[in-house]
């Protein structure tokens, strides 16, 4: 069956004629948009779009494409409206991990919006150590975080494996002893499992730059100041991969992600159609690459 999410940015690329303006439409990375396309034209094992430096255009098999593309997400658009619950309200506070907050947060938000218009949200983007005191102290009705610890209130979500990126300007950079390094300050899940992993491998490093934005280190590893680490559905834009096993560094574990709300929120309708949708989003994504975290991968609190 063809993914809606894929249908969506098919229709955004081919009325923009532009990857660029289709992400600014949908809220998505140019590089979510542009994966987005190739799974689909995957799937129909079909070409759809032809791409040249200054313009995109449909071939045969888009054109094609398009009309069903238009009918389907019509009618969908039309269930989702005859079916939505507008009667639920409330409001919701939120912290999310940057990470996600970057890439699957702004189509959640977008259909969360269609079936709920009266719940209002209330969203604080930052590094999950910091989310998670803050929801400790009751700040947060929810909180969509990284963490390698549990409670009786969270809820597993994803495990993303961890990879090693680098700048394709500095292909060698991985070579360096000591390894020169790119991570978020503490408290970090991902710079202590990356240098959990490289103490284990006993290979020296040194931290050349810190950030606690992804734009900041995307900037940092971009301009060469060192290799960082992140999950594999998480990537930013103009960082590339580094094969782990082939060039000596340490094979990184799975990026646990999960959901931890406040006691009490079990019976808050708002609170649950939020969840519902966080965790209808996530089971969308390539589960090729993606491996579903068990319960049993936490450590108790």
């Amino acid at each position: 069956m063809i993914d809606t999410n894929l249908l969506e940015s098919f229709l955004a690329v081919a009325e923009q004629k532009s990857f660029t303006f289709a992400a600014e439409r949908m809220g998505l990375t140019q590089s979510t948009v542009s994966q987005h396309i190739r799974r689909l034209e995957g799937q129909l094992e079909q070409r759809l779009f032809h791409r040249s430096t200054h313009n995109v255009t449909l071939l045969p098999e888009g054109e094609r494409l398009l009309p069903h593309a238009r009918r389907i997400l019509s009618a969908i658009g039309d269930a989702e409206r005859d079916f939505a619950t507008p009667g639920v309200t409330g409001h919701v506070s939120m912290g999310v991990a940057e990470d996600f907050a970057t890439s699957r947060l702004p189509d959640i938000l977008k259909r969360f919006r269609r079936f709920y218009p009266g719940i209002t949200l209330q969203i604080e983007v930052g590094l999950s150590g910091n989310l998670l005191d803050k929801f400790h102290s009751g700040f947060f009705d929810i909180v969509l975080v990284k963490t390698r610890t549990s409670t009786h209130q969270t809820m597993p979500l994803m495990a993303d494996p961890l990879v090693w990126v680098a700048s394709p300007d500095e292909p060698d950079l991985y070579r360096q002893r000591p390894l020169p390094l790119a991570l978020h300050p503490d408290p970090s899940v991902s710079r202590n499992m990356a240098i959990e992993a490289l103490n284990a491998a006993h290979i020296p490093f040194i931290i050349t730059h810190t950030s606690l934005s992804i734009t900041g280190l995307r900037a940092g590893v971009i301009a060469g100041l060192g290799v960082s680490a992140f999950g594999r559905h998480f990537i930013p834009d103009g960082v590339h991969i580094i094969d782990a096993v082939s060039v000596g560094l340490p094979v990184l574990p799975d990026l646990p992600f999960v959901i931890e709300q406040q006691k009490g929120m079990a019976d808050n309708q708002a609170v649950s159609a939020l969840i519902r949708a966080i965790h209808e989003n996530v089971s969308m994504l390539d589960q090729h690459t993606l491996s579903m975290l068990h319960p049993s991968g936490l450590k108790v609190r």
